[in-house]
């Protein structure tokens, strides 16, 4: 059986404050393949000209959760009717909705798969990665030597600390709406700082930013806000740990 949870959760700032909607799915691609009819005629015309069952999933994982993120922030339901094409750098992009100016953040992984909608005038970025130490040389290539550092300096294994900045990382360049498509140093997280049961992080350059991320059975989950926002993310966390648990089952 398909496990969803959906809801809202509120981006309180100096002056003002703003709601964004989140979907967090756990599926198998039999279950995904029953979600067909939400996808609009162009998703599904895209959808026809995918090769491979692991591409297929993973574009059913993006578009079936971003959707569902869009219905629980605007309470809209056709969401045949919404359609999500990939901009120039890969970032979704909400072509066709009743709410205007709302877009989405989008991340998934294995059968898990995760997606924000928010107002544009207050952008999101998330991004979710399975701890792997496998991948854990890979991953510290990719780190600058500031990072590394950090990973020794909070109560987790390495594998996990590394793909914990990683994650912050892939979060931080789909806020930016820009993917991987830069010199990474730019992206550096400054600092990494145990909040309770989750993560707080600060960035070298991008200032103006700040992730929170939680780590959960096998999995990360990091979601990048401007530096001023404090986001009730109580629920969404609590969601996401249920269904991290069932994933890695």
């Amino acid at each position: 059986m398909m496990l969803i949870h959906r809801g809202k959760f509120t981006l309180k700032r100096e002056h003002s404050i703003h709601t964004a909607g989140f979907c967090i799915l756990h599926s198998s691609p039999d279950q995904l393949i029953q979600q067909l009819h939400l996808l609009h005629p162009e998703e599904r015309s895209y959808y026809d000209t995918l090769k491979f069952d692991k591409r297929r999933e993973s574009y059913l994982l993006g578009r079936i959760s971003a959707k569902k993120a869009i219905g629980a922030l605007s309470s809209f339901e056709d969401l045949a009717r919404v359609a999500i094409e990939a901009g120039v750098f890969q970032f979704p992009v909400v072509k066709y909705a009743t709410t205007h100016n709302l877009q989405v953040s989008i991340t998934h992984c294995d059968g898990l798969g995760i997606a924000l909608s928010y107002p544009e005038v207050h952008p999101l970025g998330i991004d979710l990665e399975r701890t792997d130490k496998a991948n854990t040389t890979a991953i510290k290539e990719q780190l600058t030597a500031h990072e590394l550092a950090l990973t020794t300096t909070v109560p987790l294994p390495g594998d996990v600390t590394c793909t914990m900045v990683w994650t912050m990382k892939e979060a931080l360049s789909k806020i930016l709406r820009t993917g991987l498509t830069m010199d990474l140093k730019v992206l550096e997280v400054q600092s990494l700082e145990k909040d309770g049961d989750l993560y707080t992080s600060h960035f070298t350059h991008l200032i103006q930013y700040k992730a929170i991320s939680c780590h959960a059975g096998a999995y990360i989950c990091s979601i990048v806000v401007p530096g001023k926002t404090s986001p009730d993310l109580e629920e969404f966390w609590r969601f996401f740990r249920e269904t991290a648990s069932r994933a890695g089952e």
